[in-house]
């Protein structure tokens, strides 16, 4: 039967086919697909599969070998530029001589493009897709809105074509804002932007149509109205050349961002959605297509308000993405259809026939940071699980291995799930999401799950507003992999380089260095434990305190070990692990100590900072393996787990996280200024729970005496007293007493005065104390303060003991016993036990962290250097090269320590020594250990002599002694860190430190508590800053991380992030790592266990990257390591933004740059846009991170003037800006930096 139609102006008349003889007719002939990716790779399936025809696939160099060409018989090269897929004529010709019969352009690049069919019908190839001019009407937005007003089909009011600036404002104000300016050839959702107020239409007009003009090669724009709650629902259209036109139910594309679609659903779940409006869609849908003649595919858009009214927004001549879903609802292929069609067949499908009978819906898996608005990435993906089982199909452009191009759009995989329900789909898609891996960068897929999780998708409760309503909930997720799988990367990275980074000792060993070896603990014989603890975790604070007092009455003495803290801070630079005390800890809950110290001090902040572990976890973990024993903190007055003095509303917030994971809390002031301590009072006395520990800094010297002492003892009863609102006998029943003697100065003659005399005095009151063994006088001491009364000192397991940490328990135990005659309530065997384990542990401990200078230095008594303190300090100055200097700098402590007097506990120590240090440097730069001899001279002179006795010479040459102090120095003297035990020193200590502002500095002295002027932070503004840096909401325990070490806390977040639970590593592997062909058993968080196998490490790359392979489990990887600095050679080296340096802008992510805002000697302020960046297809506007001038700018473009677009790399630096100098006294313009003496707006001098 022959068939007439009008289709635009041209009549087509032909015999329809059958599809079988397009089958017959096809087979064997070469069919190209002009596009890339995934609408390649699925479009060459249908031509393979049922038509047995060649599927050619166009491919650009960057895709001749991606995942998807692999779905290809052959491939049309294109070469190497990545826009060659745009340049038709090209594709068409070699497509021509390389006997190809028909092209297929999928979607994006030339499919809407209606001069396509036109070029194909000349070369005498079939075009696959509409004809010309059905399409150019239908492709065209403003045509297409004319034509369906013709066609009695509503549409969103608007423009009635392209408008200039000036008649898109006037029709703004006619049908008011928001309004939407659209590229008239745009598609996709893209080319369409926002606008709220007019004063903002001109900037956004210019900026469409550029951007218009860059995508769609028409900078032409037209205006409609924004509405706003509505859903987006599309029919799926199909006609053949003889009039026949077959219309699919809808699909539902309401869940978008941006007006790019992020999931379609069929049929809509909508509960307002009627079979009455699904007709309506159709029967328009059916009108707009017959009215031009149209076949092939086809997708009509809508907008359908809350009221079921639908207007229309655009046709699609073309296959759509989400096509798929009307696939698997219809048990259809819509390609093969097209492809037949297009070959002359007639439809197949009829309303009888084809009935509906699943449900399906579809995620668009892109490879976008969605918590970094969406930021496309692109790289190497280290890992692809795909997902599969019933009710799933994947169409997928990616793999394992395969390297991401940054040259095109994001999309990595089209998901579907389908079946015979919505909630059946909805299961089925979670299900899909959970199993889908996409390692190596960025995707969508954590996103989409917490999408499909949200209770109003699941109830259908949605419009195109859900994303951005519920946007920060949306983005509340962690994209984290497996923690197994994070953690193998941290393995090949410290075998790659032989030591671990992250420990931050340097490169302590190398790759081919002697290792210790293997961990593999050898448990000790099991102990016959008959032990009956006095005191455990559970009991009431009073209990507690009372059980202490009846055993001291009985002659008992109680122990708190200190072995994984304080020793471990001391002898191992805080480096000892969870993963040890997870080891040693369950038998130390055994032992019989009163308490267990396992955090705090400088143990907190190096859990983050070396250790890569969470602290407060690490608490809470410990009271799961070690539940028993009490748990001791050790915090540090104002500065609580910091190195400066902290706001009141801080010290609160950590107190009560402390509280929770603690029961002992430990405080002291280098000062002994109590008022420091109050906070922290009020956090733990108000708790029933916790015990507080307020602590006296111990120093032997002049002036800190019993007496002294005695007094300070006063005042923390008084002050604990106020803060219960108790009596102080009262007060002296509800606390402990901690005597901390860090610097391990305190012979045992002066304890056992001290505490004879305070036990005395106040009877009632807990006495612990605390000491280092510094001096080599642990043992003696400790036996005199439990002679004298003390309930409590503090000890560690032998094993673990070195120099600068507690004394050994045993032998202090027997001392006490035997010697003394007094009893302690251990349970030695589980001692010996705990021993024998840490004897396996600490070779590793003393090989990598152990400190220089090690051994007894009974000099502290002169010099005053506590604990660690000791050694860190020499060490820094061996690594500064000023060795030789040191007797002269412990020379100086001594000295200055009779001059301006405190306690040598942390920060004072460090303020001490760092006065040496830069006091004896300074002297030697300025005339060699000639003029450092003389600094100690009058060093001497100073102590020795009277104020009287002093020439006028001597008086001049003291002004030297701390001329070179620092900051924390003259902060100490003017007491911003409270007030010092013994007042101020004298004047010219002032003028040597301040030099000529000293006067003005004695006038600003105080001694109120720092806590009185410094002011709340604001949680609410810190924690906002904290979820930004992270693109999530922040835990509690990071946010109060964050507060007290921002940058390390930082740093300790985004390692678990990229590594996970390093505790869950051998301490071995940990320092050393693994060599080529060892093997590595080790569990994940969830306790499954996996297996590493080093398979081989590449030597270094030109750009100093080395290459592991290993097996994991059952699959092999690899990854990239860098393991030396790249060699450049001759080559041009890229310059790249500092990411720590403010004034650098670099490009977010590889991409084009299209226009460029800025020139050098421009002021820009903070979030003013410098340049944008075409990504994947989608624009990034780059802002200035702060206020500044611009003074570099390495790469610009305009691509509205000169049509070009400038590659650029991610991280590149592309704008380099300054701090501005200030602003001009005359004419009060801004001056662009301090280079500038004289103003270059009004030429007066600056």
């Amino acid at each position: 039967m022959l068939l007439s139609f009008f289709s635009g102006r041209t009549v087509i008349s032909m015999q329809p086919k059958s599809f079988e003889k397009v089958l017959e007719e096809v087979k064997g002939k070469r069919i190209l697909v002009a596009n890339r990716g995934i609408p390649a790779r699925r479009i060459c399936r249908s031509i393979t599969e049922m038509f047995n025809a060649k599927a050619i696939m166009t491919a650009t160099d960057v895709d001749k070998t991606s995942p998807a060409s692999s779905g290809a018989n052959e491939l049309l090269l294109l070469g190497s530029d990545p826009r060659a897929y745009l340049d038709l004529d090209r594709v068409i010709r070699k497509a021509k001589a390389n006997d190809v019969v028909a092209i297929h352009p999928g979607w994006g690049f030339g499919s809407e493009d209606d001069s396509f069919p036109a070029r194909c019908e000349k070369a005498g190839i079939i075009f696959i897709g509409p004809p010309q001019e059905p399409m150019r009407i239908l492709g065209n937005k403003v045509a297409v809105r004319k034509l369906a007003l013709e066609q009695d089909v509503p549409v969103v009011p608007g423009s009635e074509g392209a408008v200039s600036i000036p008649e898109a404002r006037e029709i703004a104000k006619e049908i008011g804002f928001p309004v939407m300016l659209k590229a008239e050839g745009g598609g996709g959702g893209r080319g369409i932007y926002e606008v709220y107020k007019d004063e903002d239409l001109e900037k956004a007009f210019s900026k469409a149509s550029a951007l218009a003009q860059a995508s769609f090669g028409n900078p032409r724009l037209y205006v409609e109205k924004l509405l706003t709650s509505v859903r987006h629902i599309e029919i799926q259209v199909v006609a053949d050349k003889y009039g026949n036109v077959f219309c699919f139910d809808e699909r539902d594309c309401s869940v978008q961002r941006n007006h790019q679609k992020l999931i379609e659903i069929t049929p809509s779940p909508w509960p307002k959605y009627s079979e009455e409006l699904r007709a309506q869609l159709k029967e328009y849908s059916r009108r707009l297509i017959s009215a031009v003649g149209y076949y092939s595919l086809a997708t009509v858009e809508f907008l359908v308000d809350a009221d079921g009214e639908p207007y229309l927004i655009e046709v699609n001549t073309r296959l759509q993405v989400e096509h798929g879903i009307t696939e698997c609802r219809y048990g259809i292929d819509l390609v093969e259809e097209q492809i037949a069609i297009a070959f002359g067949a007639e439809l197949r499908l009829s309303e009888e026939k084809n009935k509906p009978y699943q449900w399906a819906f579809q995620c668009r898996i892109n490879c976008e940071d969605p918590q970094k608005n969406f930021e496309p990435n692109s790289g190497r993906i280290t890992r692809y699980v795909s997902p599969g089982g019933q009710g799933i199909r994947i169409d997928s452009c990616v793999g394992d291995g395969y390297r991401f191009p940054s040259n095109y759009d994001s999309a990595a995989s089209l998901l579907i799930a389908y079946g015979n329900s919505w909630n059946k789909v909805v299961a089925l898609m979670k299900r899909a999401l959970r199993e889908y891996m996409i390692g190596g960068l960025k995707t969508t897929i954590p996103f989409h799950r917490k999408i499909i999780d949200h209770a109003k998708f699941i109830e259908a409760d949605y419009d195109t507003n859900f994303v951005r309503h519920n946007y920060a909930e949306l983005m509340d997720y962690s994209d984290r992999e497996p923690d197994f799988f994070r953690l193998t990367r941290l393995v090949a990275e410290i075998s790659a380089l032989g030591y671990n980074k992250y420990i931050q000792l340097g490169e302590y060993r190398g790759r081919e260095d002697k290792r210790i070896g293997r961990f593999q603990l050898a448990e000790s014989p099991e102990v016959s434990s008959w032990f009956e603890p006095h005191i455990t975790r559970g009991m009431d604070r009073d209990s507690i305190l009372d059980t202490l007092r009846s055993d001291r009455e009985a002659g008992i003495v109680h122990m708190t070990d200190t072995t994984t803290r304080d020793i471990t801070q001391s002898n191992s630079g805080n480096r000892f692990r969870q993963a040890e005390d997870a080891i040693v800890g369950p038998s130390l809950d055994k032992c019989g100590f009163f308490s267990l110290e396992n955090g705090g001090g400088a143990h907190f902040h190096v859990a983050m900072l070396a250790n890569m572990t969470y602290p407060f976890s690490e608490a809470a973990e410990w009271n799961k393996f070690a539940p028993n024993t009490l748990k001791q903190i050790l915090i540090r007055s104002t500065n609580v787990l910091g190195y400066k003095p902290q706001p009141k509303n801080v010290m609160r917030l950590t107190g009560e996280m402390i509280n929770e994971h603690y029961d002992v809390i430990r405080c002291f002031d280098f000062l002994n200024h109590i008022e420091n301590m109050r906070p922290f009072a009020e956090v733990a006395l108000n708790s029933t729970k916790n015990i507080f520990e307020p602590a006296i800094s111990l120093s032997w010297a002049k002036g800190f005496d019993v007496e002294r002492y005695l007094t300070v003892t006063s005042e923390i009863i008084r002050m604990c007293a106020d803060v219960a609102g108790v009596s102080e006998k009262k007060a002296e029943k509800m606390i402990i007493l901690g005597l901390k003697d860090m610097a391990g100065v305190c012979p045992p003659r002066f304890m056992k005065e001290l505490i004879g005399t305070i036990t005395q005095r106040y009877p009632e009151l807990v006495v612990h104390s605390h000491r280092h063994y510094t001096d080599g006088l642990f043992v003696p001491t400790m036996g005199a303060a439990a002679k004298a009364g003390a309930h409590i000192v503090d000890v560690a397991v032998g094993a673990s003991v070195r120099w600068y940490g507690q004394g050994e328990v045993l032998s202090t135990a027997a001392y006490i016993e035997d010697e003394i005659g007094l009893k302690t309530h251990l349970d030695k065997d589980m001692i010996r036990a705990t021993n024998f384990k840490l004897k396996q542990i600490m070779p590793y401990y003393d090989k990598y962290t152990a400190p220089y200078f090690q051994g007894i230095d009974h000099d502290v008594v002169r010099h005053g250097m506590p604990g660690g303190a000791t050694s860190s300090s020499q060490e820094g100055a061996l690594k500064q090269g000023y060795i030789k200097l040191l007797p002269y700098m412990l020379k100086f402590l001594e000295g200055t320590r009779k001059i301006v007097r405190y306690h040598d506990v942390t920060p004072g120590s460090q303020i001490t020594w760092n006065t040496a240090f830069l006091a004896v440097t300074g002297a030697y730069k300025r005339g060699g250990e000639r003029e450092v001899r003389r600094l100690l001279n009058i060093l001497d002179v100073v102590n020795l002599c009277k104020e009287d006795e002093l020439t006028s010479h001597e008086r001049s040459a003291r002004l030297d002694l701390y001329r070179d102090s620092n900051d924390a120095f003259r902060n100490l003297l003017l007491g911003k860190f409270g007030k010092l035990p013994l007042g101020f020193p004298a004047d010219w200590v002032y003028q040597s430190a301040f030099g000529k502002g000293w006067e003005t500095a004695i006038a600003k002295r105080t001694e109120d508590s720092p806590l009185m002027t410094l002011a709340d932070v604001d949680l609410a503004a810190e924690k906002e800053a904290l979820q930004k840096r992270l693109h999530r909401q922040p835990s509690e325990e990071e946010f109060v991380m964050y507060l007290n070490h921002p940058g390390d806390a930082i740093t300790t977040i985004e390692f678990c992030e990229k590594y996970g639970n390093i505790n869950n590593l051998p301490v071995d592997i940990w320092f050393e790592g693994l060599e080529k062909g060892e093997v590595l058993n080790f569990q994940g968080n969830c306790k499954k266990p996996h297996r590493m196998r080093i398979l081989d490490i590449s030597e270094p790359d030109e750009n100093g990257m080395a290459v592991v392979r290993y097996v994991l489990d059952s699959e092999i990887m690899s990854h990239q390591v860098k393991v030396a600095e790249p060699d450049t050679g001759s080559k041009d080296v890229l310059e790249l933004a500092d990411p720590g340096n403010p004034f650098h802008v670099g490009s977010p992510s590889n991409g084009d740059l299209w226009v460029t805002h800025v020139r050098p000697g421009d002021t820009v302020k903070v979030g003013e846009e410098l340049f944008n960046i075409s990504i994947m297809k989608q624009e990034k506007s780059v802002l200035s991170p702060v206020d500044g001038v611009v003074r570099r700018v390495i790469k610009s473009a305009n691509y509205t003037e000169d049509k070009k677009m400038i590659p650029v790399v991610e991280g590149e630096l592309l704008v380099e800006l300054g701090a501005t100098a200030g602003v001009c006294p005359t004419c009060k313009s801004e001056v662009p930096n301090s280079d500038f003496n004289f103003c270059p707006t009004c030429g007066q001098k600056m």
